[in-house]
């Protein structure tokens, strides 16, 4: 059996999902629930990181983390692509 293809019960394969894309979702999700709290943050005050009340590690932290998990996510590998 090919090691791109898993076999269901029913015998028909369907291809593997990548852990890229099983981590990608969520690492998406926690960089915009980050990057939001961090912008939230800078316009009212609130201090969400103890350790950053100046919310520059929040937005750009989740901004790059959301922009990683999307490219993950999405399968773009930055030209790298199989033949």
């Amino acid at each position: 059996m090919p090691r791109s293809a898993s076999t269901s019960r029913g015998g028909i394969s369907r291809p593997r999902r990548s852990w890229r894309k099983r981590v990608g979702w969520p690492l998406w999700a926690i960089g915009g629930v980050l990057f939001l709290l961090g912008n939230i943050g800078a316009r009212t005050g609130i201090v969400f990181l103890p350790f950053d009340p100046h919310h520059v590690i929040a937005q750009f932290g989740g901004a790059l983390i959301g922009i990683v998990g999307l490219l993950w996510a999405t399968g773009s590998q930055g030209g790298r692509r199989e033949k």
